[in-house]
């Protein structure tokens, strides 16, 4: 029962987290303001406002004061948060590094929405995200810091050639830096292995959305796959849940072969 109870209250304070994040963070410019507010009428949200699940069937999916019908993404976020946390705590159980690790997944679930809103991810966030990945290797894994660090050049090198791949075969001339920040980001926190894990996943799953989108959604090429850092995020929750269990299931077939 405390468990439940903790990944509820986690799971609902991470979701209040991320949706005032990505609320506060507008379409193609930094932060505006650390106050939680209403994206449509900038009127400033109380706690009553924010409780996931909650204040968004009390008010019927509408802001409060506006009456604008808020996006879907705030109960989407909700769910998957308390998700996120419930699905981690089942299988790693509640410890000081796996804090980091749920935390990490916060910010990845927010990334993915943000992309998927065409936000600017801030450096804010993303350096965030760096000095978890320092302190989860220097204070849990010192040990394995050198590694971390090839991993991250790894990621930075991986992200680089992709969008230059990306210039030379399509019409999109843009070079996305932020998307190489983020894969040098996931390298140094995830490491070698895991971080390999996630290109693959990303990879693979950018190529089955894409497929199905041209086949079955008859969506244009260009248009068919989504931008490869939300990709790349939900690849990193996959492989923070289940990427070490993926590796040792390709061992154990590369050893029967």
């Amino acid at each position: 029962m405390l468990d439940i109870i903790g990944i509820v209250v986690l799971g609902f304070i991470f979701a209040i987290l991320s949706n005032n994040t990505i609320d506060q963070t507008p379409k193609k410019r930094t932060y505006s303001t650390p106050t939680p507010y209403c994206p449509s009428c900038a009127t400033k949200l109380s706690w009553k406002d924010m409780l996931p699940f909650w204040s968004y069937y009390n008010s019927r999916g509408k802001c409060p004061y506006c009456n604008v019908k808020l996006p879907l993404r705030h109960i989407l976020v909700d769910i998957l948060e308390v998700m996120w946390v419930g699905f981690y705590v089942l299988k790693f159980g509640w410890s000081y590094e796996g804090s980091m690790a749920m935390l990490y997944g916060m910010a990845l679930i927010g990334i993915i929405f943000l992309t998927k809103e065409k936000r600017e991810l801030s450096d804010s966030l993303l350096m965030i995200m760096g000095m978890l990945a320092v302190i989860h290797f220097l204070a849990y894994n010192p040990d394995r810091f050198p590694e971390a660090a090839l991993s991250m050049l790894l990621g930075i090198a991986a992200l680089a050639l992709y969008n230059l791949i990306k210039i030379f075969a399509t019409d999109d001339s843009t070079f996305e830096l932020t998307e190489v920040k983020l894969g040098a980001l996931l390298g140094l926190f995830l490491g070698m292995e895991l971080g390999l894990v996630t290109l693959f996943f990303a990879i693979a799953g950018g190529a089955v959305i894409g497929s199905i989108n041209v086949k079955f959604l008859d969506k244009p090429r260009d248009e068919a796959t989504p931008p490869f850092s939300e990709l790349l995020s939900g690849a990193a929750l996959l492989a923070l849940l289940w990427g070490k269990d993926i590796l040792y299931l390709y061992q154990s077939l590369t050893d029967l072969l």
